[in-house]
Formats: structure tokens, C-alpha cells, sequence
């Protein structure tokens, strides 16, 4: 009997471990599914420049890209990542964002790219009010290239769409009204978005500048707040402080090399140094590309 006994309650005990065994492979594979990393890589020339990749089993997002220059350095990214793009996102037509786009685009040499999500800008008003520093020819060359391809898409505030598992929300971007405000087109019409996994929220600022700061805050108020926040201009001017205060992250990743971060020379009126300061006095942590790439987990 108590042989019988013995074997009984081994049986169970072999039973409960095999229960608790498949509840951690289930947990391990939902986890799996569900992780999502957002990588900052920095500029290899030395420059500011704007460059994420979002990443999770369902795909891949590409946000921006960097210069011209920087093109062999996304392609070695994205062959690491298996040469596909579910989604570039292109926040607006400056060289230090659309450059390495437009000459991977030319010349995929096997990447693949699903859609590519950027802003409606007016060709005409900005070839009017562009300045030598928007190198206008970078747009010119993204408006020939792209012409009626059915992957481009244009993207306005309040659109919202789901990419590879995650939420995007369009907080600003190109419209009739930004002229209104500002002939900094390209900068003041960057397209700002927020990307929501199942817990976390990381907020893209792009390029927009303190001119836009007031109208979006009284659009969004409170859905400003974010676990993440991509800094406006690179850290560099951007957005007013008042915005900054509403968006409360715990982590903050200025687009910007070392003499941007901790420039020598006062004169220039560089603010990086003021904006880090701000947003550490709120509690974020600094990333920036003296340490990039720089990667974090969104929950």
C-alpha cells in the first residue's frame, strides 16, 4: 500500500511540475511575441542626424535614416535585421532624415520595404520659403523617385494606425495651418507620433520647433505624457519647456553628438545643455550618441 502511495504522489508532484514547466514556456512565448526593442543609433559622420529602428517579432519600423552619408551604415542595421522594412517612417524632408532613404530607395540591393509613411508637405510653398540649409533638392529628389508608388503614404494629426502590433498616433504634421505659424516648413511640419506597446509609449518629436509647441499642447494636453521621448530638433531649440514638463518620461534620447551635447563655445547659442538639464530635473535619463547605439525595451 504505501508503495502504491509512493507512486500516487510522485505522479502528482511529476504532474505539477509539468504544469509549472508549460505555464513558463507559455509566459517565455508571450513575452516573445509581445517584446519590442527601439534601438537610437548615432551619426558615423559626426553630425546631429535622426535614426531609430523599432523592432519585435511582427517587423520592423525605420524611422528616418540620417544622411546620405550614413546609407552603408543602415544597410548593415537592416541586413542584420533581415533586409525588411515594414514601415519606414519619414518625418520630414531634411538631409539628416530622408538622405540615406533616398539613396537606398534608388538602389534596394535586396532590402525590402513594405510602406513608407511621411508628410503631405506643399512643394511649391516650401521651394518658396526653403533656405540653402533645407537643401530643397533632397525633397525634389524624394517627390520624383516615390511619384505614384502605391507604398508612399501621407499622414496628418489624429491619424492613427496600428504598425507591426503597436499603436502609432499622429500628434502633428504638415497641414494648412503650419505656414500660418512658421516659414520653417520642413522643421514646424515634421511629423511628431507616438508609438504605444501593450504598457509603455515612446513619443518621436522629429525636428518641430517651440512655434508649434502651444498648439499642439492644447490639442493633447495630458496624452502628451510619455515613458519615452525622442527630443525635438535634437534637443537643440525644439520645443518649449512647458511642453516638456507635460510629457513627465523617464527617459529622454537627444539626436546629438558630443559637440551638440556639450558645446565649447556659448556663443553659438546651442540649448542641448539647457534641455538635458531640464528634462533631468524631471527625473529622465540622458541618452545621446557619445553612447549610441543606444537601446531600451518598450513594455
Amino acid at each position: 500500500m504505501r508503495n502504491i502511495y509512493e507512486k500516487k504522489r510522485l505522479k502528482v508532484i511529476w504532474i505539477m511540475m509539468a504544469v509549472i514547466a508549460l505555464m513558463f514556456i507559455a509566459v517565455g512565448y508571450v513575452f516573445g511575441q509581445s517584446r519590442c526593442t527601439v534601438t537610437q543609433y548615432g551619426d558615423i559622420s559626426g553630425n546631429q542626424g535622426q535614426f531609430y529602428v523599432i523592432r519585435n517579432p511582427q517587423g520592423l519600423i525605420l524611422v528616418d535614416g540620417g544622411w546620405a552619408a550614413n546609407e552603408e551604415q543602415v544597410r548593415s542595421v537592416l541586413k542584420k535585421n533581415g533586409n525588411h522594412v515594414s514601415a519606414w517612417i519619414l518625418t520630414h524632408p531634411h538631409p539628416d532624415h530622408m538622405g540615406a532613404f533616398n539613396e537606398i530607395w534608388q538602389n534596394p540591393d535586396g532590402i525590402e520595404i513594405d510602406e513608407v509613411y511621411t508628410i503631405n508637405l506643399d512643394y511649391e510653398l516650401y521651394k518658396k520659403y526653403a533656405r540653402e540649409w533645407d537643401e530643397f533638392d533632397i525633397f525634389d529628389t524624394f517627390v520624383n523617385i516615390t511619384a505614384g508608388d502605391e507604398r508612399i503614404h501621407y499622414l496628418y494629426a489624429g491619424d492613427e494606425l496600428e504598425l507591426i502590433g503597436l499603436q502609432m498616433k499622429v500628434l502633428h504634421a504638415y497641414d494648412d495651418e503650419v505656414p500660418k505659424l512658421s516659414k520653417d516648413l520642413a522643421n514646424d511640419g515634421s511629423m511628431m507620433f507616438r508609438l504605444t506597446n501593450e504598457k509603455e509609449s515612446f513619443l518621436f518629436c522629429a525636428d518641430v520647433g517651440k512655434k508649434m509647441s502651444k498648439r499642439i499642447r492644447k490639442m493633447y494636453g495630458e496624452f502628451l505624457k510619455c515613458d519615452y521621448i525622442q527630443m525635438g530638433h535634437h534637443g537643440n531649440g525644439g520645443l518649449s519647456a512647458k511642453f516638456y514638463r507635460q510629457t513627465q518620461p523617464k527617459a529622454a534620447f537627444f539626436d546629438a553628438p558630443p559637440w551638440l551635447m556639450h558645446p565649447q563655445d556659448e556663443s553659438l547659442g546651442y540649448t542641448t545643455p539647457e534641455n538635458a538639464d531640464l528634462m533631468e530635473s524631471m527625473g529622465a535619463k540622458i541618452y545621446d550618441y557619445q553612447t549610441a547605439p543606444n537601446e531600451i525595451v518598450l513594455k
